[in-house]
């Protein structure tokens, strides 16, 4: 699969009147914004298997990785895939909503208490001033995780299952059961378009230029993305709004038609084979992202509650970077500590 940055001015007008350029946030995909005429332009030319993508209306084409850097995979194939993968291994699938995660509170170890220094001539101390020392020690306490509850989704049933360790990846709901934890959702929609035939692999992050019905000057330009999918699917998805809160459940995600509608027609303006294809979905999902200004996400280790660990935190490179991020928890639950990579300044407990 390659990468690349694509600018185009948008040709058919009857499609592109009418959409607005609605400020909106930035899915942090992009590294830094080409700019025409400079170094990082390699001339208009695309390459020649990316066959379905309008010649005539790029301006500039610049390759940011190929097929040896980069690699594309369908979300839902690859999370089932992993999911077949920990049942053949003995891993129990329970498909629930969380309710709550439960606490007890420990008290931590006992200071070491002076030492009794007797014959040497010092003074011992009373036992009612050992007493103190040990009291006011053990009288620190804090959380250990207990157990977790949930509702069961097919008998509805709250149910509590005990435990040692939970590892918290919630997403955008991670702060609904851990408020503590700074994150919250920033909604993005997507659609998924089956094209007229079949595209090669690409990623494109593009920019076009919305032409104004009324005037020589271009509104715009808007940035939406493609994907080539390897299931003959095409995924585009714009930027992020926080329009409308985090809602209970991924069931009540309340999807936007418009937005929806905007990019159908921004890159079927600059593709027949899209344009001629077929909607397969509209949808809209949140990513979690922390609301720390100048403190990067992903959160992934421990916290301050002994037990409790957070994996989230990872905006939209949540597939990208899950992986990595599963074998570093389980390095730190079995092991200790992370072996696999140096995670200091993801550690939770610097902000939390």
């Amino acid at each position: 699969m390659s990468c690349g940055n694509l600018e185009a001015y948008g040709r058919r007008r009857s499609e592109l009147e009418g959409l607005g350029a609605a400020p909106g946030f930035s899915l942090g995909k992009r590294a830094g914004d080409a700019k025409k005429g400079g170094k990082a332009w390699t001339g208009t030319g695309l390459p020649k298997d990316l066959d379905w993508i309008l010649p005539e209306l790029v301006r500039g084409y610049e390759k940011m990785g190929g097929s040896r850097e980069t690699a594309q995979v369908h979300p839902y194939y690859f999370t089932m895939s992993l999911i077949d993968l920990a049942k053949a291994s003995g891993a129990e699938l329970v498909i629930g909503s969380v309710t709550n995660i439960n606490y007890v509170d420990v008290s931590s170890p006992a200071s070491t208490p002076p030492p009794i220094i007797g014959r040497s001539g010092g003074k011992s101390p009373s036992m009612s001033s050992l007493s103190s020392s040990t009291s006011t020690s053990s009288s620190r306490s804090r959380r250990k995780v207990e157990s977790v509850t949930y509702t069961d989704k097919e008998t509805l049933k709250s149910v509590t299952v005990p435990a040692s360790h939970v590892i918290l990846a919630a997403g955008p709901w991670t702060a609904r059961l851990f408020p503590a934890a700074p994150i919250t959702g920033l909604r993005a929609h997507s659609v998924t378009i089956t094209p007229v035939a079949p595209v090669t692999g690409y990623a494109l992050f593009t920019e076009i230029s919305i032409p104004n019905s009324s005037e020589a000057c271009n509104r715009g330009p808007v940035s939406p993305e493609i994907y080539a999918r390897p299931n003959n699917e095409i995924y585009v998805c714009g930027e992020g709004d926080m329009e409308i809160e985090v809602p209970e459940t991924t069931a009540d995600v309340e999807v936007d038609e418009s937005r929806c509608d905007n990019l159908i027609a921004q890159v079927s303006s600059i593709s027949d084979h899209i344009r001629l294809g077929r909607v397969t979905r509209k949808q809209a999902c949140y990513l979690p992202v922390l609301n720390i200004g100048g403190s990067g996400g992903p959160l992934i280790g421990e916290t301050r509650v002994d037990g409790l660990y957070l994996a989230t935190g990872h905006s939209c490179w949540g597939i990208n970077n899950a992986p990595a991020t599963g074998l570093l928890l389980s390095e730190i639950v079995f092991d200790g500590k992370a072996m696999s990579a140096d995670i200091r300044q993801l550690d939770p407990r610097r902000i939390l």
